[in-house]
């Protein structure tokens, strides 16, 4: 054959290639308001977090994008009793160091979240497992202290980790170079600027056809779109309400709206000396907010005005639980009652990347306020001094707060954000967390449901925070991005997403 004809030959494949898109690398980039805050799914809190996270590594279960909890590195579970749940393994998966994932995958992971002298920040929420054990290579029983319905979604945040890849490294090094068995790789990671994945090519369901994924930080809502707009990023949370119409109206992109399970609240530091720690005042505050105004002037409708700590989503909601309507008259009662007929100055502390309209929502809680006498004086903290705080139990009396994600129900919302020593709670109350503990524990559904009512009706009379909105997120992509679609957990998964012409 002549080099003529090889030439040719060569020239032609190579326009095959190019007009099918094969061989030319692609490349998602996404943008949120704020970075991962760890890699370690031991530590990884948060749901932004959490949306990098679960591209690198895989749990046991997994939920839909509608929150129907499935099998992921289980094919199959149940309960065998009350404190007994038999998960059958999937066969022939293997973590990104080609370590070979098993039965004793599990139990080290299990050990390794509940050994509390690690500190660990999501031991806490898997605390309620007493042990695992190996049945055999494929078969494990999960055995619980106590009864505890919600087993198979809490299992769906415990991300599965290599035992002798951690042996080897130590946490601080699993840290640094995170391996897992998730349909994407790490390749690096510049703190508050970008993370980058490629694809690992023998996920058990199939190599991504999106080659690589790099998570940019842009904290700025304006920002955020007009990168959006340019089209350096591909797709981008965050976006204002206020600029739905206007994006709808390029042909380019797709806004997607979508209700999420994240409650969002300002909480009250009831720890600290204060007026807080009188019920009354509590209950003050509430009546001072007029929540449907802020969902209706600051959110455009993006939201649902919400009586305590649970959406509509949840197992165990309770409609006939109102919520707290703007009643001035009432709150100034309250104050009067309380001893603070002159009201009194309070800080309330927010990230402005805790949703779209961060600031203007404090800024309207601000102005009712002072309507009823108390003077607010909303200040701007980053999210890592947030958490800081919360858990040093030090934050400001008020705290502008929203906790959902991936495996958000009653008992997670109620335990973390009103919890005694928990996370995300400056408040304490031994009789809300028996309630809790007791709902949690109860296996018939028609008495549990009436637990967490009782639940409900307590954390509306007690007013550990002024409840707001259940959050609505909304999305903006290129239209070249296909089959991917916002999540009710507002994680944002790219694997089964593809760029079409």
């Amino acid at each position: 054959m002549s080099r003529r004809v090889v030439f040719l030959l060569a020239a032609a494949l190579f326009l095959v290639s190019a007009l099918h898109g094969t061989g030319a690398e692609t490349k998602l980039s996404f943008a949120q308001g704020t970075d991962a805050n760890a890699l370690d799914p031991a530590n990884a809190t948060g749901t932004v977090t959490a949306s990098i996270i679960f591209h690198m590594y895989n749990a046991l279960t997994r939920t839909t994008s509608d929150g129907e909890v499935v099998g992921d590195l289980a094919t199959s579970f149940k309960a065998l009793n009350d404190t007994t749940w038999e998960f059958k393994l999937r066969k022939g998966v293997k973590f990104h160091n080609g370590e070979d994932f098993n039965a004793a995958s599990v139990k080290f992971t299990v050990d390794r979240i509940l050994d509390t002298s690690k500190k660990y920040k999501m031991t806490s929420d898997f605390l309620f497992i007493k042990e695992v054990k190996i049945i055999d290579d494929y078969t494990i029983n999960l055995i619980t202290k106590t009864p505890y319905a919600g087993t198979p979604l809490r299992m769906f945040y415990l991300s599965m980790v290599p035992p002798k890849y951690l042996a080897e490294k130590g946490d601080a090094g699993f840290a640094a170079s995170p391996v897992g068995t998730g349909p994407y790789k790490f390749v690096s990671w510049k703190k508050d600027s970008q993370l980058v994945l490629e694809a690992y090519k023998d996920y058990y369901a199939g190599a991504p056809a999106i080659d690589k994924v790099a998570f940019r930080v842009i904290p700025d809502d304006a920002s955020r779109v007009a990168a959006l707009e340019a089209g350096d990023i591909d797709l981008i949370s965050g976006v204002p309400s206020s600029q739905v119409a206007r994006l709808s109206q390029n042909p380019n992109l797709v806004v997607a709206p979508r209700a999420t399970t994240r409650v969002m609240y300002i909480g009250m530091n009831t720890i600290i000396p204060g007026p807080l720690q009188d019920k009354r005042v509590r209950q003050a505050l509430n009546y001072a907010v007029d929540v449907d105004s802020i969902v209706k002037n600051v959110l455009d409708g993006n939201g649902t005005v919400l009586a305590t700590i649970s959406t509509p989503q949840y197992f165990g909601y309770a409609p006939d639980v109102k919520p707290y309507k703007r009643d001035v008259a009432k709150a100034k009662q309250l104050l009067k009652e309380a001893g603070y007929e002159k009201g009194f100055a309070v800080d309330l502390s927010f990230v402005p990347g805790a949703m779209p309209g961060a600031k203007d929502a404090m800024q309207v809680v601000a102005a009712q306020m002072a309507e009823v006498g108390v003077t607010v004086n909303p200040v701007e903290i980053e999210n890592a001094l947030m958490i800081q705080q919360l858990a040093s139990k030090k934050i400001s009396p008020l705290f502008f707060q929203g906790i959902g994600g991936p495996y958000a129900d009653l008992e997670l919302i109620s335990r973390i954000s009103f919890g005694t020593n928990e996370r995300y709670s400056a408040y304490s109350n031994i009789t809300f967390d028996d309630l809790r503990n007791k709902a949690s524990a109860t296996i018939d559904p028609t008495k549990a449901k009436e637990l967490w009512k009782q639940l409900q009706e307590m954390a509306r009379d007690e007013a550990p925070a002024i409840f707001l909105f259940q959050q609505f997120s909304i999305y903006a992509y290129n239209k070249k991005l296909m089959d991917w679609k916002p999540r009710l957990d507002q994680m944002i998964l790219t694997y089964g997403s593809k760029f079409g012409k």
